[in-house]
Protein backbone atom coordinates (compact mmCIF):
# COMPACT_ATOMS: atom_id res chain seq x y z
CA UNK A 1 0.00 0.00 0.00
CA UNK A 2 1.70 3.17 -1.15
CA UNK A 3 1.45 6.29 0.99
CA UNK A 4 -1.15 8.48 -1.12
CA UNK A 5 -3.43 5.16 -0.43
CA UNK A 6 -2.86 5.12 3.43
CA UNK A 7 -3.76 8.56 3.18
CA UNK A 8 -6.76 8.43 1.39
CA UNK A 9 -8.11 5.39 3.70
CA UNK A 10 -7.20 7.72 6.43
CA UNK A 11 -9.31 10.91 5.41
CA UNK A 12 -12.06 7.86 4.61
CA UNK A 13 -12.22 6.80 8.29
CA UNK A 14 -11.89 10.45 9.68
CA UNK A 15 -15.03 11.26 7.47
CA UNK A 16 -17.10 8.16 8.12
CA UNK A 17 -15.99 8.08 11.64
CA UNK A 18 -16.80 11.52 12.31
CA UNK A 19 -20.37 11.53 10.27
CA UNK A 20 -21.50 8.65 12.13
CA UNK A 21 -20.66 10.38 15.61
CA UNK A 22 -21.87 13.45 15.08
CA UNK A 23 -25.73 11.43 13.64
CA UNK A 24 -25.54 8.51 16.54
CA UNK A 25 -23.70 10.64 19.55
CA UNK A 26 -26.05 11.15 22.87
CA UNK A 27 -24.77 14.65 23.47
CA UNK A 28 -24.60 17.48 20.93
CA UNK A 29 -21.22 18.20 22.26
CA UNK A 30 -20.09 15.11 20.95
CA UNK A 31 -21.96 15.65 17.87
CA UNK A 32 -20.42 18.62 16.80
CA UNK A 33 -17.08 17.29 17.38
CA UNK A 34 -17.80 14.07 15.09
CA UNK A 35 -18.99 16.89 12.59
CA UNK A 36 -15.64 18.81 12.80
CA UNK A 37 -13.90 15.40 12.24
CA UNK A 38 -15.77 14.87 9.27
CA UNK A 39 -15.43 18.42 7.62
CA UNK A 40 -11.56 17.55 8.33
CA UNK A 41 -11.87 14.64 6.52
CA UNK A 42 -13.74 16.06 3.70
CA UNK A 43 -10.85 18.54 3.63
CA UNK A 44 -8.07 15.55 3.36
CA UNK A 45 -10.14 14.27 0.31
CA UNK A 46 -9.69 17.15 -1.37
CA UNK A 47 -6.02 17.78 -0.49
CA UNK A 48 -5.96 13.68 -1.33
CA UNK A 49 -7.26 15.15 -5.17
CA UNK A 50 -4.64 17.82 -5.44
CA UNK A 51 -7.14 20.83 -4.90
CA UNK A 52 -5.52 22.43 -2.19
CA UNK A 53 -7.90 25.75 -2.94
CA UNK A 54 -10.75 23.59 -2.02
CA UNK A 55 -9.25 21.82 1.35
CA UNK A 56 -8.20 25.10 2.70
CA UNK A 57 -11.90 26.60 1.72
CA UNK A 58 -13.12 23.41 3.43
CA UNK A 59 -10.98 24.63 6.37
CA UNK A 60 -11.76 28.43 6.58
CA UNK A 61 -15.33 28.00 5.76
CA UNK A 62 -16.91 24.75 7.41
CA UNK A 63 -14.49 23.53 10.12
CA UNK A 64 -14.12 26.93 11.35
CA UNK A 65 -16.87 29.62 10.66
CA UNK A 66 -20.11 26.63 10.84
CA UNK A 67 -18.61 25.21 13.57
CA UNK A 68 -18.13 27.71 15.57
CA UNK A 69 -21.63 28.77 14.76
CA UNK A 70 -22.79 25.74 15.99
CA UNK A 71 -20.64 26.26 19.14
CA UNK A 72 -22.57 29.69 19.61
CA UNK A 73 -26.13 28.19 19.61
CA UNK A 74 -24.70 25.45 21.98
CA UNK A 75 -23.30 27.70 24.67
CA UNK A 76 -26.28 29.90 23.95
CA UNK A 77 -28.96 26.92 24.30
CA UNK A 78 -27.45 25.00 26.87
CA UNK A 79 -26.35 21.44 25.79
CA UNK A 80 -29.65 20.25 27.40
CA UNK A 81 -31.88 22.88 26.47
CA UNK A 82 -34.64 20.25 24.78
CA UNK A 83 -33.75 16.37 25.24
CA UNK A 84 -35.05 15.07 21.44
CA UNK A 85 -36.84 11.74 22.56
CA UNK A 86 -36.45 10.89 18.69
CA UNK A 87 -38.23 10.01 15.23
CA UNK A 88 -41.00 7.37 15.26
CA UNK A 89 -40.94 4.72 13.13
CA UNK A 90 -43.13 6.32 10.38
CA UNK A 91 -41.46 9.40 10.09
CA UNK A 92 -38.19 7.00 9.52
CA UNK A 93 -39.65 5.27 6.77
CA UNK A 94 -40.34 8.10 4.88
CA UNK A 95 -37.33 9.87 5.70
CA UNK A 96 -35.58 6.65 4.13
CA UNK A 97 -37.65 7.21 1.40
CA UNK A 98 -36.76 10.58 0.87
CA UNK A 99 -33.33 10.09 0.79
CA UNK A 100 -33.33 7.04 -0.88
CA UNK A 101 -35.16 9.35 -4.19
CA UNK A 102 -33.16 11.91 -3.73
CA UNK A 103 -29.98 10.09 -4.22
CA UNK A 104 -31.47 7.87 -7.46
CA UNK A 105 -32.31 10.69 -8.97
CA UNK A 106 -29.27 12.95 -8.61
CA UNK A 107 -27.36 9.48 -9.36
CA UNK A 108 -28.88 9.09 -12.87
CA UNK A 109 -28.72 12.98 -13.46
CA UNK A 110 -24.98 12.24 -13.32
CA UNK A 111 -24.37 9.26 -15.37
CA UNK A 112 -27.25 11.19 -17.76
CA UNK A 113 -24.85 14.39 -17.96
CA UNK A 114 -21.65 12.64 -18.30
CA UNK A 115 -22.16 9.87 -20.93
CA UNK A 116 -23.26 13.31 -23.09
CA UNK A 117 -19.64 14.70 -22.82
CA UNK A 118 -16.36 13.90 -24.04
CA UNK A 119 -14.52 11.25 -22.23
CA UNK A 120 -11.21 11.85 -22.60
CA UNK A 121 -11.77 15.80 -22.31
CA UNK A 122 -10.10 17.15 -19.45
CA UNK A 123 -11.52 20.25 -17.91
CA UNK A 124 -8.98 22.59 -15.99
CA UNK A 125 -10.67 24.76 -13.34
CA UNK A 126 -8.28 27.66 -11.71
CA UNK A 127 -8.50 28.98 -8.25
CA UNK A 128 -9.24 32.27 -10.76
CA UNK A 129 -11.83 30.77 -12.49
CA UNK A 130 -14.09 29.81 -9.82
CA UNK A 131 -13.73 33.47 -8.03
CA UNK A 132 -14.96 34.97 -11.36
CA UNK A 133 -17.74 32.32 -11.03
CA UNK A 134 -18.45 33.16 -7.48
CA UNK A 135 -18.45 36.99 -7.83
CA UNK A 136 -20.73 36.76 -11.19
CA UNK A 137 -22.92 34.36 -11.54
CA UNK A 138 -23.30 32.88 -7.74
CA UNK A 139 -23.35 36.56 -6.04
CA UNK A 140 -26.97 36.19 -4.48
CA UNK A 141 -26.54 32.64 -3.12
CA UNK A 142 -23.36 33.72 -1.19
CA UNK A 143 -25.84 36.93 0.34
CA UNK A 144 -28.54 34.46 0.84
CA UNK A 145 -26.19 32.10 3.04
CA UNK A 146 -25.07 35.08 5.11
CA UNK A 147 -28.53 36.56 5.81
CA UNK A 148 -29.67 33.24 7.22
CA UNK A 149 -26.56 32.69 9.13
CA UNK A 150 -27.59 36.24 10.77
CA UNK A 151 -31.20 35.25 10.97
CA UNK A 152 -29.90 31.87 12.80
CA UNK A 153 -27.63 33.56 15.49
CA UNK A 154 -30.65 36.51 16.19
CA UNK A 155 -32.70 33.41 16.59
CA UNK A 156 -30.14 31.49 18.96
CA UNK A 157 -29.68 34.64 20.94
CA UNK A 158 -34.26 35.17 21.21
CA UNK A 159 -34.25 31.73 22.48
CA UNK A 160 -31.90 32.05 24.88
CA UNK A 161 -33.66 35.31 25.73
CA UNK A 162 -36.99 33.69 26.23
CA UNK A 163 -35.71 30.35 27.90
CA UNK A 164 -33.81 32.56 30.59
CA UNK A 165 -36.92 34.35 31.28
CA UNK A 166 -38.94 31.21 31.15
CA UNK A 167 -36.51 29.84 33.72
CA UNK A 168 -36.48 32.82 35.96
CA UNK A 169 -32.96 33.73 35.52
CA UNK A 170 -31.76 37.44 34.63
Amino acid sequence: MSIGESIFLLAIAATMGGALTAVFARSIVHAMMGLITALFGIAGLYVYLNNTFLAMMQILIYVGAISILIAFAIMLLGPDSKKYTGFSVPGKLISALAVAAVSVVMFVRFILTNLKGDPHAVYAVTAKDLGRIFTDRLVLPFELISLLLVVAIIGAVMLSISSRNSRGDK
